[in-house]
């Protein structure tokens, strides 16, 4: 009997370890769907790939102190983010972020009226500037191809979007707000190289590159188009059927074009963007919910910079950047990892770590259509 309990014993530890890191792992489901007319027309959903990086992200939100004094978020200055129902030429969008079912432009308050839920530690030194999540935030969404320059896009890209004003196009790749890419190296090898992003001419899903844990980025960022100020700018846009778009200059260029969940309900009430739920016993599921809105009736035509893109991949991204140890390295050299990889980490990732990453199947966003994406992460 004694050897019989004993070998039970074995096998159940043997078991234990089996399963060890699938009852540790975290999953990830990101469902999309568009409508127009209010009519539902598109529907996709599917598993995502989690990212080394989360495991970052979840070990300081563990630890207590979920914030960092290090990172990048959506501007609070009511100067960055202002429209006065669009009177006169008062508008300004000056980070390029974006508001969950707000237009470009919106004066909404940020970060709502439940702040972040929680507050950095009133301990911890300098605590005012412990501001940046380490808990998802954003969504980002990409056409999934990106390019230097004319010249560096294969000759299939070149046909169709042929010499001329296209491949005048690509001076304002240089800008210094053209700060995001999913392409890393640069010059001096510690840098992301600055890309415009332009729409696949293929209408498949993307299948390659494989998404893997170690990506950083979205391809293909969907950007502001330089576009700030809704009269200081206004040339960088044309009207196509009383639509306006960026024009080809300054499609695919400028500041990323984040979207926030809002946080104005706590987790369990209802039309919170950012919910707690649970599978059966326990809750084990957080889903975050963001809506690019239609430009339609009292908005129509007016400017957002994800219409005219087919949207192919999506991002899920934290506020806080990838440090070691609370300090910022300053080369390569000053990396606290053994591999000293911590330095370009940081780099590629200068709006904060992305935490899941998901191809998903194409999807136009245009004038009049909306589109919702809820990303569900299980524990």
């Amino acid at each position: 009997m004694l050897k019989d309990i004993l070998k039970n014993g074995f096998y159940f530890l043997v078991d234990q370890r089996k399963n060890h890191d699938k009852m540790q792992s975290i999953r990830g489901w990101v469902e999309i769907t568009a409508r127009k007319n209010g009519k539902v027309f598109y529907q996709d959903a599917g598993p995502n790939t989690v990212t080394m990086w989360a495991k970052h992200s979840m070990m300081h939100i563990l630890s207590g102190e979920s914030f960092s004094s290090v990172g990048q978020q959506r501007s609070k200055s009511s100067t960055d983010h202002y429209t006065a129902a669009f009177a006169g030429d008062s508008a300004f969008n000056k980070d390029g972020t974006l508001m969950s079912n707000e237009q470009f432009f919106s004066s909404v308050k940020f970060p709502g009226t439940l702040g972040w839920w929680s507050k950095g530690d009133s301990n911890i030194p300098s605590a005012a500037n412990y501001i940046y999540p380490y808990f998802p935030t954003k969504i980002l969404f990409g056409t999934g191809y990106e390019y230097a320059s004319y010249a560096s896009m294969p000759a299939d890209f070149q046909t169709y979007y042929p010499t001329g004003t296209w491949s005048a196009s690509w001076a304002s790749v240089a800008n210094a707000d053209n700060n995001y890419s999913n392409t890393f190296g640069g010059a001096t090898g510690d840098s992301l190289y600055k890309m415009k992003s332009m729409n696949d001419i293929y209408s498949t899903t993307l299948v390659t590159p494989t998404i893997v844990d170690s990506d950083f980025g979205v391809p293909g960022a969907i950007k502001t188009g330089l576009y700030e100020s809704l009269k200081g700018d206004s040339g960088k846009l044309e009207s196509i059927s009383g639509n306006y778009f960026l024009q080809k200059a300054y499609q695919g260029v400028g500041l990323p074009s984040f979207i926030y969940s809002k946080r104005e309900s706590r987790f369990y009430q209802s039309g919170t963007e950012v919910a707690l739920d649970y599978d059966a016993s326990v809750e084990n599921k957080i889903t975050f919910t963001v809506t690019m809105p239609e430009q339609t009736g009292t908005n129509a035509g007016i400017f957002y910079p994800y219409n005219g893109n087919v949207l192919k991949v999506a991002g899920l991204f934290c506020d806080a950047r990838f440090i070691l140890r609370n300090d910022t390295p300053s080369d390569d050299a000053h990396s606290d990892d053994s591999a000293l990889q911590e330095y370009k980490n940081y780099l590629k990732m200068p709006y904060g770590i992305m935490i899941a990453k998901r191809y998903i199947s194409p999807i136009t966003k245009s004038h009049d259509v909306s589109i919702t994406a809820r990303w569900t992460l299980y524990l």
